[in-house]
C-alpha cells in the first residue's frame, strides 16, 4: 500500500507510468552496457493534500553517494546563486560571524556566492563523497553525510544556523520529516530557512513533464510545502516565483509566531497561482504527455531518415525521463556532447547514447537541448556554429526549431 510521503494518507491516486527506468543518473561505462538496474517509475497524487509525488523510492544511498552532477557548470545558475545571497543578506541583515548551513550543497557554488558578499562561516553538508572534494577546495567545511534530524543534532548546536538554505534538493528527500525536524533544530530564533523547489504548476504549464524521475520524489506546489512545515512550527512567511529550472518557487519559513512571521504580498500572489492545480489539472496535463512522446519521436525519426546528423546537447539526469520515455536511442542520437568531463566516457543508462566532449569541429545538423533549462545561456553562447548552419531543437514547452535566423 502506497502512503502519502507528505500526510500518510492511503488514498493516492496514480497519475501517470512512465514504465521501468534506469536510475536517471546511472550513466554506464561501456562493460555495464545492458546491466544497469531498472525501478518503477511512476507519479501519483494525494487525494487528500494533492502532493504529486513517486510511487517508488530508489535508496538514497544509490541515488546521492556518488554522481556526476555539478552545479557550477552553468552561469545562468552562478547568476541566480549570487542574486539569492545578496537578496537573503539584505532582507535578513546577515553579518559576517551568522551561521550559514546549505543542505545538499553540491559542490559548494551557492555558498561562494554568500563568502564573496563577506559571509564565511559557512557549512555544506552533502551525501555524494566525489562532490564533496569540489567544495572542500573551495575553502568550505564540508559535512559528508545525508542530512536528517540525526545529523544535524551530531553536528550542529540547536538554534545556531541563522539561514539554512536548500537549492534544488527539498524534492529529493527520503527522510522528508526527519529532514525537517533536523531544519527546526538547527534554525535560529530569528533565522530563516530558504527552500527553493520546482513548481508542479510550472511543470504542467511548460510541459515538462522530463523533471520527472527517481531523484525528484515529491513535485510541490506552495501549498504543499506549507502543509509539511505547519506541523513541526515551521511557517513560509515569503515566496515568490523564478524562473530557474524552468520554473520554481523560492519560499522563505520562520518559527511559527516568530518576529519574521509576517504574510508578504509575494507569498499571497503565489498562494493565489497555486489554486489551479489540482488534482483534476494534473490529470488533464498528463494525458497530453502520451501525445507528446509519440510527437517527438516521430519528429525525430523523420529527420534521421532524411539522413540529418543529430547529437544531443547536455547529458543531464532529466535528459534520461525524456530520452527513455520517448524511445530515443543511439540510433536516432549519435552522440551527447557536455563541458562536465565528470561524464565523458559515459553512455546515457537504456538510451546507450555515448558522451564526448563538447567538440566545435565536428557539428551535428542538429542539437537536440536536453538541458532546454539553460536554453537562453546556450543558444547565446553558441551563435557561432549556428551561423554554419547548425540547429538546436528545443522540446519545451512545444518542439522548436531555433537557428540563425530566429536565435535570441
Amino acid at each position: 500500500m502506497i502512503k502519502c510521503r507528505g500526510c500518510s494518507s492511503e488514498d493516492v491516486t496514480r497519475v501517470l507510468d512512465f514504465g521501468a527506468q534506469p536510475w536517471c543518473n546511472d550513466f554506464l561505462t561501456k562493460e555495464r552496457l545492458g546491466k544497469e538496474e531498472y525501478y518503477p517509475l511512476e507519479l501519483v497524487c494525494c487525494k487528500d493534500c494533492e502532493l504529486l509525488q513517486l510511487s517508488y523510492t530508489v535508496p538514497k544511498e544509490v541515488m546521492f553517494f556518488d554522481h556526476q552532477y555539478l552545479s557550477s557548470m552553468t552561469s545562468t545558475l552562478g547568476k541566480h546563486f549570487l542574486d539569492i545571497a545578496k537578496e537573503n543578506k539584505d532582507q535578513f541583515g546577515l553579518q559576517s560571524d551568522n551561521l550559514i548551513v546549505d543542505i545538499g550543497g553540491n559542490d559548494g557554488f551557492q555558498l561562494m556566492q554568500y563568502k564573496e558578499l563577506g559571509l564565511n562561516n559557512v557549512v555544506n553538508v552533502e551525501s555524494a563523497e566525489n562532490i564533496c572534494m569540489f567544495s572542500r577546495k573551495k575553502g568550505i567545511k564540508t559535512i559528508n553525510a545525508f542530512f536528517n534530524e540525526e545529523t544535524a543534532q551530531d553536528n550542529f548546536e540547536q538554534g545556531s544556523a541563522r539561514l539554512i538554505n536548500a537549492s534544488g534538493v527539498f524534492f529529493h528527500l527520503e527522510e522528508l520529516h526527519s529532514v525537517i525536524r533536523g531544519i527546526k533544530y538547527m534554525l535560529a530564533e530569528d533565522g530563516v530557512f530558504i527552500v527553493q523547489f520546482m513548481y508542479a504548476g510550472a511543470m504542467v504549464e511548460n510541459n515538462n513533464f522530463d523533471t520527472v524521475y527517481h531523484e525528484h520524489l515529491c513535485y510541490y506546489t506552495l501549498r504543499n510545502v506549507i502543509n509539511l512545515l505547519k506541523p513541526y512550527g515551521l511557517e513560509v512567511f515569503d515566496a515568490y516565483y523564478s524562473d530557474i529550472h524552468s520554473g520554481s518557487i523560492i519560499a522563505k519559513v520562520t518559527h511559527t509566531g516568530g518576529t519574521l512571521d509576517n504574510k508578504t504580498e509575494g507569498f499571497k500572489d503565489t498562494l493565489e497561482r497555486d489554486k489551479k492545480y489540482t488534482l483534476e489539472e494534473y490529470l488533464r496535463f498528463f494525458k497530453t504527455v502520451e501525445e507528446y512522446k509519440n510527437k517527438l519521436h516521430g519528429f525525430l525519426s523523420d529527420l534521421k531518415s532524411q539522413g540529418k546528423t543529430i547529437y544531443a546537447y547536455g547529458g543531464p539526469a532529466k535528459g534520461n525521463t525524456l530520452l527513455n520515455y520517448c524511445a530515443i536511442d543511439d540510433t536516432i542520437i549519435d552522440k551527447v556532447v557536455e563541458i562536465n568531463k565528470l561524464k565523458l566516457g559515459f553512455y546515457m543508462p537504456q538510451s546507450h547514447i555515448p558522451i564526448v566532449l563538447e567538440d566545435k569541429e565536428d557539428l551535428p545538423d542538429y542539437y537536440l537541448l536536453l538541458s532546454h533549462n539553460f536554453a537562453e545561456e546556450i543558444i547565446r553562447k553558441n551563435k557561432d556554429i549556428m551561423e554554419k548552419g547548425v540547429k538546436f531543437i528545443v522540446p519545451f514547452p512545444q518542439i522548436q526549431i531555433v537557428g540563425a535566423t530566429n536565435a535570441k
